[in-house]
């Protein structure tokens, strides 16, 4: 279950200040070191149904984009700013408070197909070898500056603020030629995959309305100048596509909702602000709301309303994964997870490989006492999934459960591995090694072999600066 890096022996030179280093190859290398540092330090969201949206309405863009180079991963970072953010290998992540602020799915697919534009013209690559001729910025240097740009793009900027006029100069001259090229292409793929081209006007113009009250601006428009000539030339842009009514997907009303509930709204009055929606709302949108309305009653306690609203909404619904999975957490929260077994059964003979039904059907496994089971289907969903971090992390906690402590210390040694925490990785290798017996020496080889892997990546991880 170790990564496709920790498997790879050809590490990235990353002191190179020369773009022709940077290989395909080396940059999907290179987006897997910053994605595993941003396990470590930021609040990314392991939410299975936020997860499995982002990246199927993420892969819907990159499948209508042009000069595709490697498989794109989309994920989320638990933070009401207003923010997302791209980098090297095809990741690309948005910030809840993005999607809280996207008042449509074409709003929020205007966003990523900029972003997956941004990936696709190796913009961070080419700004690289611009900065590499004014100062003697390394690729390390441009890691760390990722890092800082997707946990607090202030700081970015005041570390932008430190460098030499001229490189300052260089890097905004260089970064308005990208977000008109991101521009034009983002509009392009957007309208191919089937979503309003004019949305992104629509998106830039709420923000630049939000700004003219507020001092401090959005982390987005701190990462993507947004200059008023660029809402402008969106709406010219987006007037050669027909102007027509372009609906919702339910799993966009439901997400949102979700995102909503438990991560943008004051538990003091999220109840409160569902009830008046439910109220003021109809079709799809009442049924999202619903939705959240549930999950609000659930994650405050009022477990009767929520089991009953759940209840109304499954017989609406059917199979709805959204529903299922608040009726797993549910069930759980009542002390009954055994009562959903039969229906995550169900699902998972449906959907075997899905994570939503996965997940919680694991999870209720365990919750249930039914160790084996939930560590069968866990090994076998990582085998398709092996960097699937909340998996692991289940997978670990099962092996502890049925104590086997060998393999619940070699998960948790991949589980810190996926977060570049690789002394914390070699110490559970460790861990492992010393409850194995001489008899079993192809496992020790194997263990020790692991350990090797880890120590390289760790000394070559301190090595590189800026992290």
């Amino acid at each position: 279950m170790a990564s496709s890096f920790a498997d790879n022996n050809e590490l990235p030179d990353l002191g190179a200040s020369a773009l022709t280093v940077l290989s395909i190859e080396k940059e999907k290398q290179l987006g897997e070191i910053i994605f595993n540092q941003l396990q470590g330090r930021a609040s990314l969201l392991y939410d299975p149904l936020v997860m499995e949206y982002i990246n199927s309405i993420g892969n819907k863009l990159v499948a209508n984009s042009q000069d595709v180079k490697f498989p794109f991963t989309f994920f989320t970072v638990n933070s009401p700013d207003i923010n997302a953010f791209a980098f090297y290998g095809g990741y690309i992540g948005v910030h809840t408070g993005l999607i809280a602020n996207a008042e449509t799915e074409s709003q929020l697919a205007s966003v990523l197909g900029h972003e997956i534009a941004h990936v696709t013209q190796r913009h961070l690559a080419r700004r690289k070898e611009a900065s590499a001729q004014t100062s003697n910025m390394t690729l390390a240097g441009i890691v760390g500056s990722i890092l800082l740009a997707a946990i607090s793009p202030q700081a970015m900027m005041a570390s932008m603020m430190a460098t030499t006029a001229g490189s300052q100069q260089a890097m905004i001259n260089y970064t308005r030629s990208n977000e008109q090229e991101a521009d034009n292409i983002g509009m392009n793929v957007l309208a191919t995959a089937g979503f309003d081209p004019y949305a992104a006007a629509e998106f830039f113009g709420k923000l630049q309305e939000q700004q003219r009250y507020q001092t401090k601006l959005a982390p987005f428009l701190i990462t993507h100048p947004l200059a008023d000539s660029r809402v402008t030339d969106a709406k010219l842009r987006a007037q050669q596509y027909t102007k027509k009514f372009y609906a919702d997907s339910i799993d966009f009303l439901l997400m949102r909702a979700r995102i909503l509930a438990r991560y943008i709204y004051d538990k003091e009055r999220v109840v409160e602000l569902f009830e008046d929606l439910v109220k003021k709302q109809h079709g799809n949108k009442q049924f999202a709301s619903q939705y959240g309305l549930a999950l609000a009653y659930l994650d405050t306690g009022k477990l009767s309303l929520a089991a009953a609203l759940l209840d109304e909404l499954d017989q609406l619904s059917p199979n709805n994964l959204y529903v299922l999975d608040a009726q797993s957490d549910l069930y759980i929260a009542q002390g009954k997870p055994d009562k959903i077994i039969e229906k995550l059964t169900y699902a998972y003979q449906l959907r075997p490989n899905n994570s939503v039904v996965t997940l919680n059907y694991a999870n209720v496994l365990l919750k249930s006492n039914n160790t084996k089971k939930a560590i069968s289907i866990l090994e076998y969903y990582l085998l398709v999934k092996p960097r699937d971090f909340l998996a692991t992390q289940l997978l670990s906690d099962a092996y502890k459960a049925d104590e086997n402590l060998i393999r619940y210390h070699i998960t948790s040694a991949e589980l810190s591995a996926l977060r570049s925490d690789y002394r914390s990785a070699m110490k559970s290798v460790d861990l492992a090694l010393n409850l194995l017996t001489a008899e079993q020496k192809a496992e020790v080889k194997r263990i020790e072999a692991l350990k090797i892997k880890y120590r390289e990546r760790d000394k070559y991880i301190k090595n590189i600066k800026g992290f």
